[in-house]
């Protein structure tokens, strides 16, 4: 085949791919159109605001991620895409905003707690007296992407940790967990505004938040539809025989290592180099 036969054949093959037909897919929450969930998402305005920090990987591949249909429903939160948050200058200048105070949801070994009724000591000074917007950063990734996004971000590193202090099962029953306590986007972010109510850090909230769980009991109530519907073709084969009665998410522990990555063995740990304007 000489060069004009090749750049020819490279032609119709490219017309070819173009004429195939492929699905519409809504730009909200990334399912294709026929299977969008938006018609159950209820926006609302909470005060504190949340940063979605999603991987790549997340963003393009992922179809019953969780982390979009949270965005959508919190009308002010910010999504930045990114494996290395410090080269992302979007996430940076928010993280210089002087009129913010930041946290970042994550396990670590003595954080402070979002989900009880007393506010944080280190939060008293930043949010009442200087009256900053409280911004928590949730890392929106499978848990080994979400430890990737860890180990090269030093900014991710250095900011000040919370974490839930009571045990919480996820009712995200078509996921695999790498440990009982891990939860989905979605449902991590329904817990933290229910801790800032109890804080009365969010006193115009009344029952809006709930919406973020509503939101994930219809997609994983579709997806067992879908599964359990022998007219619907299946992409991993052949469906089963039996209908699943799950009431948690299935748990697959790692062995003989974290699910998580380790901030207080890392370079930055717990010093909090992040420039915080707060002390």
């Amino acid at each position: 085949m000489n060069r004009e036969q090749y750049l020819q054949e490279k032609l119709n093959r490219l017309d070819h791919f173009n004429a195939i037909r492929r699905r519409e897919s809504c730009q909200v929450c990334y399912r294709k159109k026929t299977n969008c969930l938006c018609h159950v998402l209820k926006p609302f305005t909470p005060y504190c605001e949340l940063s979605l920090l999603m991987h790549p990987k997340e963003g393009k591949k992922q179809k019953i991620g969780t982390g979009r249909m949270t965005h959508a429903i919190l009308k002010n939160s910010h999504l930045f895409i990114d494996v290395n948050m410090d080269e992302n200058q979007a996430f940076k200048k928010l993280l210089s905003d002087p009129h913010r105070h930041h946290v970042l949801l994550y396990p670590s070994r003595n954080p402070e707690y979002i989900d009880q009724a007393d506010i944080p000591p280190s939060w008293t000074k930043p949010l009442l007296s200087q009256k900053k917007i409280l911004t928590f950063h949730i890392l929106d990734a499978t848990w080994p992407c979400a430890k990737k996004m860890m180990r090269e971000s030093k900014l991710l590193q250095s900011l000040p940790t919370v974490s839930f202090k009571e045990s919480y099962r996820s009712r995200f029953v078509i996921k695999h967990q790498p440990h009982e306590a891990c939860l989905s986007t979605i449902e991590t972010a329904f817990i933290c505004y229910e801790g800032l109510k109890k804080m009365g850090l969010e006193k115009d909230l009344k029952n809006e938040h709930h919406n973020l769980n509503q939101a994930l009991d219809a997609l994983v109530q579709f997806q067992l539809d879908c599964e359990n519907d022998p007219h619907l073709p299946s992409n991993r084969g052949s469906k089963p025989k039996t209908k699943k009665n799950l009431s948690h998410s299935r748990i697959r522990p790692k062995k003989n290592r974290l699910f998580y990555w380790d901030t207080e063995k890392s370079e930055v740990g717990h010093n909090h180099k992040y420039k915080n304007t707060d002390q």
